[in-house]
C-alpha cells in the first residue's frame, strides 16, 4: 500500500513537473507582435486583449508585444514594427507579425494620410519577408468599436462614427477610455458577424481596402487572439 502512493505521488509529481515545461516553453515563444497606428485607441485595445491571454496563462509578458510608437501613419506604422529590437528579438523572431492601420482619408481641417501612403504600406507589408499581415479600418479603428452595437454599411467618416459610438455606450466616446474594451467584449460575437458580412460584401464587389468604406479587417486579428483564449498558444496553424 505504501509502495503504490508512493507510486502516484512520483506519478503525479513527474506529471505536475512536465505541465511546468510545456508551460515555459510557452511563455518563451514569441508568438505576436503588433504596431499601432493610434497611440490610445489601438494600444489599450489590445493591451487588454494580452492581458485577458496572461489572466488565462496563455501567454507571459514577452509572448506578446506591441512595438514602440513613432509614427501616426500607415508606411510609418510599419516601420515601427520593422525596427522594433528588445533583448535581441527582431520583429522577424515572432510568429505573427500585424500592423494595425486607418485609411482616414486627409481632411481640410488637418489630419488623415494620403492615399498612396495607404497603399504603400499594404503593399510593402505583403511583399515582407517575412510576411507582415494588416489588420486595416476604412474609414478609422473606431468602426470596429461601432460593429459592436449595430451593422453599418453606409459610407462613413471617423466623425460620424465617434458620434454614434457615443449613442451606442451611452457616453461620450473617449479614445483614451481604458475600457472601452470591457464595454464592449460581451458584444464580441456581433462584432465578428458584423465585420466579416461587411468584407465579404466587398470582396464580392471586387473593391480594394481603399475603396472598402466601411470596412475592417481588425476581425481576423481578435479570431486569432480569440482562439489563442480557447485552444492555447498555437498560432503557427493558423498563419
Amino acid at each position: 500500500m505504501a509502495r503504490r502512493l508512493k507510486d502516484d505521488r512520483e506519478d503525479r509529481s513527474r506529471l505536475q513537473s512536465h505541465k511546468a515545461r510545456k508551460e515555459r516553453l510557452r511563455n518563451q515563444r514569441s508568438l505576436l507582435i503588433i504596431a499601432c497606428e493610434g497611440e490610445n485607441t489601438e494600444r489599450l485595445y489590445f493591451e487588454s486583449w494580452f492581458a485577458r491571454l496572461k489572466e488565462s496563462q496563455q501567454l507571459s509578458s514577452r509572448s506578446c508585444v506591441i512595438a514602440s510608437h513613432s509614427h501616426t501613419n500607415p508606411s510609418g506604422v510599419l516601420a515601427d514594427l520593422l525596427a522594433f529590437q528588445d533583448g535581441g528579438l527582431t520583429f522577424k523572431d515572432f510568429e505573427q507579425r500585424w500592423i494595425i492601420i486607418d485609411r482616414d482619408a486627409e481632411r481640410t481641417n488637418g489630419g488623415g494620410h494620403t492615399l498612396a501612403d495607404f497603399n504603400t504600406a499594404l503593399q510593402q507589408a505583403e511583399h515582407k519577408k517575412p510576411k507582415v499581415l494588416v489588420a486595416w479600418s476604412n474609414p478609422c479603428f473606431e468602426l470596429w468599436y461601432l460593429l459592436h452595437f449595430r451593422y453599418q454599411n453606409t459610407g462613413t467618416d471617423r466623425d460620424l462614427i465617434k458620434g454614434q459610438l457615443t449613442s451606442a455606450l451611452g457616453i461620450k466616446y473617449n479614445k483614451s477610455d481604458p475600457n472601452l474594451f470591457t464595454l464592449t467584449i460581451a458584444k464580441l460575437p456581433d462584432a465578428l458577424r458584423n465585420a466579416k458580412r461587411l468584407h465579404n460584401d466587398f470582396l464580392e464587389q471586387g473593391l480594394s481596402a481603399d475603396k472598402s468604406n466601411p470596412c475592417t479587417t481588425v476581425y481576423q486579428l481578435v479570431e486569432l487572439l480569440e482562439g489563442m483564449t480557447h485552444t492555447g498558444a498555437e498560432t503557427k496553424e493558423q498563419i
